[in-house]
């Protein structure tokens, strides 16, 4: 009876144990998600109020490219290609890098009306699961399992490089998976358990390799300073065999997403970067050095690196430097990881080098949270002595120098409010350590009293966080949805062909076509193909190769028909060149067009098309002449350039350097400044307009002095319609300067267009128009028929994953300007079928399963060995002040 009475006590005791290891872990989960949460609240974000959290990038790209996966996976569509997106797009490499978080997989779960609710619960979730993964790298590195865990995890998972970037959802998950991997490591090398280090590295590559990129160098860091605090010489050529396997493991678990982005990213902008050529150091330390402290906003776009992780941080370095408890060499590798770290968010080259060979565009020192990480591992390494006893006097004057020390760094570089509250706190923290260590608290007063000050100081972090990151209006995104979406149900109904594009007439966001659900032009993604950015520019749509865009803008015939532009949704208003549409539909405000000279997704054209080279640098409507000519094969151009009348300055004054190129001079006593360019008509004419103004934001356009409309031209230039004319009219455009503009330079170009020459040329391109049999999100087959040998153009961007069949016969395709797909054909009729496969798809798919095959084989001959593949450190080769583990709790 007695022996049984035992074994129950054991068993309940083990039980409770084990409840209250939950109990912290799930407190490390939710307490992160209730602190961010109540910034939302206070920020009036929905339901709560009428404001939601999509701001910037989140705003323009994750959000309309997460209602893509959406659709997808709720409709069954590949993830190998969308058309809904910069006239079609590799959407697996634009997944890899926007939407691949494994938690986007639960909004297939809920409808589109709710969507951006799910999306903030998924982003609390991600922010608790950066609290409940670094409480299990304390509890397993440490061996250790009481409220410690939650003090800092809740510090990791609110640090301010969360609190400045969490509108990057993006990152988030790979940032949560850090401490995960950080444990797997110390599980390789200190106990032999590889599983969880691939595992867990092979998830955060998979959620999103930029960041994952970090996590890959950091490793390596870290897996050396383990093998100092864990290996004898004899053991690192074994274990850094295992470490490199495994890493290379954890990689092909993620090679289906990671190969297929590798290729994608070829064709971007971003692989044309040069290596600095000088050091150089951004900021001064002091100023860095002060950015560790709490109690002020975070960058969140601009701005320094985001440090700071709790004071508490700061000032439990004073007994991690000063106690002999901790091994020099320990001491050694912390603060040269810091240092690092500390200098790579610094300086220029290392700064190139953790990005990828690459200067990030806004956002900057993208890896800043591998420093919060590792001082508060640092940290709690200190904090161990406070639990354990084994604190001296000298440790708590330590602690109390490190604030002083924060406050002498900080003090005129930060504000003064900020610095205030720091040393404030780090006293509070201070001087309950050193009533803990004079025995005046006991456990359960000390664990209070440090959750109630490290609360405050978080709630004000996550506050001013929330504060500066900021919101926008809920109601009103995306704008006139309701009428849009009725306009695209009606278009569908009366169009039957298989495919068609629609665009709108002014963006809303650069993702508009993700955003509403439709096959459109426009594209806002750091995966934009470069060379289709190009041919965009070249054509005078509105696009940058730095700025990772092009979108729809303005346009003409040329530009509807070679990129396949069939309707057009007007959300307000009305549109100038009405004369290449017609009206087809109207619904509470919003007005549907279709385009007169409409041309499908491929047509016939001359075979000189191939010969057309992009000039993005020069004047789009010659480029538009050129591109028609070589189409059609009519020489007289399309296009023909009107000559200015005069022009009316108002406070400047202007040089004319040639045709549509001038240098102005704004007067700076006076208090209007405008520059004015006008043209006469002798005859009925179609006019388009092209200008940019240094510092000017938006252009006029006006018949006769009155009003006709404006366009936006303060970032990347394009043409835009300037409306229908008879004979004798003065057509005008107008730009107001800025009331600091001293000199810059005017481009503005007024082309008439040559309805005769459109007639005739579109006449020869609809005669050999495809007719569709077959349309997937990957696949299309249709017919056509050439009247002479040619090409089949079409407004399809080319990429190396496109396969073409004519008639049955592979043929190779032949891009046009570097930018759309093109197959030869010669006279008669044909039946062409395109396919598409992400280039790197197979070999990434064969290596993700090549990977989960050998981490089950390697499974099942543990399980027949009945021992691990590789034996763990013996316990001397240990740090021996580690502690030993232990379930000692808050009493």
């Amino acid at each position: 009876m007695t022996i049984l009475h035992s074994k129950t006590l054991n068993r309940t005791e083990h039980t409770a144990r084990k409840r209250e290891s939950r109990c912290y872990l799930l407190l490390s989960f939710f307490i992160p998600m209730i602190f961010l949460g109540c910034g939302f609240v206070l920020q009036d974000v929905h339901p709560f109020g009428d404001r939601q959290i999509l701001v910037t990038d989140f705003w323009h790209q994750y959000y309309p490219f997460l209602c893509l996966l959406h659709e997808k996976l709720q409709s069954g569509g590949s993830l190998l290609y969308t058309w809904d997106t910069g006239l079609g797009t590799n959407f697996l490499s634009m997944m890899a890098y926007y939407a691949a978080s494994p938690l986007n997989l639960l909004t297939a779960l809920v409808p589109e009306s709710v969507l951006r609710e799910a999306v903030t619960v998924e982003l609390l979730l991600k922010i608790g699961f950066a609290g409940l993964f670094f409480a299990l790298f304390l509890k397993g590195t440490f061996r250790r399992n009481d409220f410690s865990l939650c003090l800092f995890s809740v510090m990791y998972a609110l640090c301010s490089y969360i609190l400045g970037y969490y509108w990057n959802i993006i990152w988030l998950d790979t940032v949560a998976l850090l401490p995960l991997v950080a444990l797997g490591l110390v599980c390789l090398v200190r106990d032999g358990k590889y599983r969880l280090y691939v595992i867990a590295l092979g998830l955060a590559l998979f959620s999103n390799y930029y960041i994952g990129m970090f996590i890959c160098i950091f490793a390596v860091i870290a897996y050396l300073c383990l093998c100092v605090f864990y290996l004898r010489p004899r053991q690192l050529p074994g274990r850094t065999l295992v470490m490199a396997g495994c890493s290379l493991l954890g990689g092909a678990l993620a090679a289906v997403v990671l190969v297929p982005a590798y290729y994608g990213l070829q064709l971007t902008y971003s692989v044309n970067n040069a290596f600095p050529t000088m050091v150089q150091f951004y900021e001064n330390w002091q100023t860095l050095l002060a950015n560790l402290i709490s109690y002020h906003a975070p960058t969140s776009k601009e701005g320094l690196p985001n440090l700071a992780c709790g004071v508490l941080s700061l000032v439990l370095m004073g007994p991690f430097l000063r106690s002999g408890k901790i091994r020099i060499r320990e001491k050694i590798a912390a603060i040269l990881v810091l240092a690092f770290l500390l200098v790579s968010c610094n300086c220029n080259v290392l700064n190139y080098i953790w990005h990828g060979f690459h200067f990030p565009n806004m956002l900057p020192y993208r890896f800043s949270f591998l420093f919060s990480f590792v001082l508060l591992t640092l940290a709690y390494r200190s904090f161990q002595l406070v639990l354990e006893e084994k604190l001296k006097i000298w440790d708590i004057l330590a602690m109390l120098v490190m604030a002083f020390l924060v406050f002498l760094v900080s003090y005129h570089i930060q504000e003064n409010r900020a610095v205030y509250w720091s040393l404030v706190t780090a006293l509070l923290y201070a001087v309950i350590i050193l009533l803990y260590f004079r025995q005046f608290f006991n456990k359960q007063l000390f664990c209070i009293a440090m959750s109630i000050v490290l609360a405050f100081e978080l709630f004000q972090n996550v506050r001013m966080g929330t504060e500066e990151v900021s919101t926008s209006d809920y109601a009103s995104y995306p704008t006139a949805e309701a009428s849009v979406d009725a306009l695209l149900e009606q278009i569908d109904a009366q169009d039957e062909t298989l495919f068609y594009r629609t665009e709108m007439s002014t963006w809303y966001t650069l993702n508009d076509p993700a955003l509403y659900g439709y096959h459109g032009l426009s594209q806002f993604s750091s995966m934009a193909n470069e060379s289709v950015t190009k041919w965009m520019r070249a054509l005078g749509l509105p696009a940058s190769e730095a700025g990772n865009r092009y979108y729809y803008g303005g346009s003409t015939p040329v530009t509807n028909m070679f990129t396949g532009i069939r309707y057009l949704i007007c959300r307000s208003g009305s549109i100038l060149d009405n004369r290449e549409w017609k009206t087809i539909a109207k619904e509470e405000g919003c007005t549907a067009y279709e385009n007169i000279y409409d041309l499908p997704v491929g047509f016939w054209t001359e075979r000189d098309l191939v010969s057309y080279e992009c000039q993005p640098d020069g004047n789009p409507f010659e480029n538009q002449n050129t591109l028609f000519r070589l189409a059609t094969g009519i020489e007289k151009p399309l296009f023909t350039a009107v000559e200015v009348r005069d022009v009316n300055y108002t406070g400047a004054n202007a040089l004319k350097n040639g045709y549509g190129n001038y240098t102005y001079q704004a007067e700076t006593s006076a208090a209007d400044r405008s520059l004015q360019y006008n043209y006469q008509t002798q005859r009925e004419a179609d006019l388009y307009g092209y200008m940019t103004v240094t510092g000017g934001t938006n252009v006029m356009v006006s018949r006769d002095g009155a009003f006709l409309s404006s366009y936006s031209i303060s970032k990347q230039p394009y043409i835009f319609s300037m409306g229908s004319y008879e004979g004798n009219e003065t057509a005008s455009l107008t730009v107001t300067l800025p009331e600091d503009a001293t000199s810059g330079i005017v481009t503005v170009y007024v082309y008439q267009l040559d309805r005769n020459v459109l007639e005739e040329g579109y006449e020869k391109l609809s005669a050999g128009t495809i007719t569709l049999t077959e349309f997937s999100d990957t696949r299309l087959t249709g017919t056509m028929t050439s009247q002479t040998d040619g090409l089949c153009y079409f407004s399809i961007p080319f990429e190396s994953g496109w396969t073409a069949k004519v008639d049955g016969v592979t043929t190779d395709i032949t891009p046009v300007g570097d930018a759309m797909v093109a197959v030869p054909v010669s006279v008669g009729e044909h039946t062409i079928t395109l396919t598409y496969k992400p280039e790197g798809f197979v070999v990434g798919t064969l290596c993700s399963g090549g990977a989960i095959l050998i981490l089950m084989l390697l499974y099942v001959l543990e399980r027949k060995r009945k021992r691990p593949l590789l034996q763990p450190i013996p316990e001397k080769s240990e740090p021996e002040e580690l502690p030993t583990e232990t379930e000692e709790t808050v009493s």
